[in-house]
C-alpha cells in the first residue's frame, strides 16, 4: 500500500470526496478491483461483464468510481448509468451529486436525455436515467415518437443516430431485474459499439433462471452471463461475513 505508486494511485483515484459532508472516502479494496476490472476492459475495448458484490457493499460508490474515470477516457464518447424505477434515477442521481456536487442533471423527460445524449459539453459525459425512458426514446413505435413523426418532426430515435457509431458506455444498476426485457435487446441494437457492463447482488444462474431459452435465434436471453458474456469480479455474502 505505501510504496509511492500506489498510495498515489489511491489518493488520485480511489478516494472520493464528499462535498457537502466534508468527508474523504476510501474506496474498499473490492471497490477498487472491482472499478479496475471495469477500465480495463473498456481500455482493451474487451466487451462486456458483470460485477457480483452483495447487497449493501457500496455498489452506488462502486459505479460513481467507475463512471467518474470514464468521463476522463477521451476513447469513450458518453457514459449512462441506468437504473430501472424512477425513484432509483432520483435516488441515484443524489447520491452522485452527494459525493460530487452537480455531477448528474435531472433528465426530467425524454426531450432533456436526448439533448444530454447529443451535447458536447463535458458536464453531459455521464448521464443518469432509467432503462425506460431511454426505451421510449429509441422505440420508433412509441407514443412520443409517433407524435413527433405526426407532426412533421425527426423522432428521438432519428436525432439519435449520430450516436450509433460513438463508443458508448452502459452501466445497470441491479442488472438481474432489469435486463431480461425489449429495452436490453433495443439498446443493443441501436449502439453496436456499445460496451455494457451490469452491477447486481444476486446473478441469475442456470439454476435460479424463470426464463426459458429456445434453439436458434429465437432465442431469449436467460443468465446474467447471456447478457453480459462475462464476470469481471466478485465479492459475495461468504466474502463479506
Amino acid at each position: 500500500f505505501l510504496p509511492k505508486c500506489d498510495l498515489g494511485r489511491m489518493i488520485s483515484r480511489y478516494m472520493v470526496l464528499i462535498q457537502s459532508e466534508q468527508k474523504l472516502l476510501m474506496m474498499r479494496p473490492y471497490q477498487i478491483y472491482a472499478v479496475q476490472a471495469i477500465v480495463d476492459c473498456i481500455d482493451q475495448n474487451n466487451g462486456n461483464g458483470y460485477i457480483w458484490h452483495t447487497t449493501g457493499s457500496g455498489k452506488t460508490l462502486t459505479s460513481f468510481k467507475a463512471s467518474t474515470l470514464l468521463k476522463d477516457n477521451p476513447a469513450i464518447d458518453k457514459c449512462l448509468f441506468v437504473v430501472d424505477r424512477k425513484d432509483l434515477d432520483r435516488q441515484t442521481r443524489e447520491e452522485f451529486n452527494k459525493f460530487q456536487e452537480g455531477c448528474v442533471e435531472a433528465n426530467t423527460n425524454t426531450r432533456a436525455l436526448v439533448d444530454r445524449l447529443l451535447s458536447d459539453d463535458k458536464a453531459d459525459k455521464v448521464i443518469v436515467t432509467t432503462i425506460q425512458k431511454l426505451g421510449l426514446a429509441l422505440d420508433q413505435t412509441s407514443t412520443r415518437n409517433r407524435q413527433r413523426e405526426q407532426q412533421g418532426r425527426e423522432t428521438y430515435r432519428e436525432l439519435l443516430e449520430p450516436l450509433r457509431e460513438k463508443r458508448v458506455v452502459f452501466i445497470f444498476d441491479e442488472c438481474h431485474r432489469s435486463q431480461f426485457g425489449e429495452n436490453h435487446k433495443a439498446i443493443k441494437e441501436f449502439f453496436p459499439q456499445a460496451q455494457l457492463f451490469g452491477f447486481t447482488g444476486t446473478p441469475i444462474f442456470e439454476t435460479n433462471a424463470t426464463a426459458k431459452q429456445f434453439e436458434g435465434e429465437e432465442g431469449q436471453f436467460k443468465t446474467t452471463v447471456d447478457l453480459f458474456q462475462k464476470q469481471l469480479h466478485a465479492y459475495t455474502i461468504t466474502h463479506a461475513i
